[in-house]
């Protein structure tokens, strides 16, 4: 069930555009909804948010992103997402992700780093 995740972040390292593009077309569903803190607003439409994605393979050539944890609650799940630079350098960051009933991504809301208390 759990796939559509790993295919949407997976997607993000992949440098060829129309295998990234239909990769990501593949996890979400229609419609979805996704933030994270460096959308200015939300996202709604495929064509943005695969131009999203862009900006990172763009900005960070090399770069990877993969599900490094993954928990769930009563259909809702959080992922642990690593954010790997081509340099050995690693971001995290956490998703709070639905699926809908395809087991497609509809609904996404990134947070940056791990929630460590201040």
């Amino acid at each position: 069930m759990t796939q559509a995740i790993e295919t949407f972040f997976a997607a993000w390292g992949d440098p060829d555009a129309g295998t990234r593009a239909e990769a990501l077309r593949g996890a979400l569903s229609d419609p979805f909804y996704y933030a994270d803190p460096r959308t200015p607003e939300t996202i709604t439409g495929a064509d943005a948010l695969i131009a999203y994605v862009a900006m990172y393979t763009q900005y960070a050539p090399g770069a990877t992103a993969r599900v490094a944890a993954l928990s769930e609650t009563k259909g809702h799940y959080r992922a642990t997402i690593a954010f790997e630079m081509a340099d050995g350098t690693t971001q995290y960051g956490q998703y709070m992700i639905d699926l809908n009933d395809d087991g497609k991504a509809a609904r996404l809301i990134g947070f940056a780093g791990l929630g460590e208390p201040e």
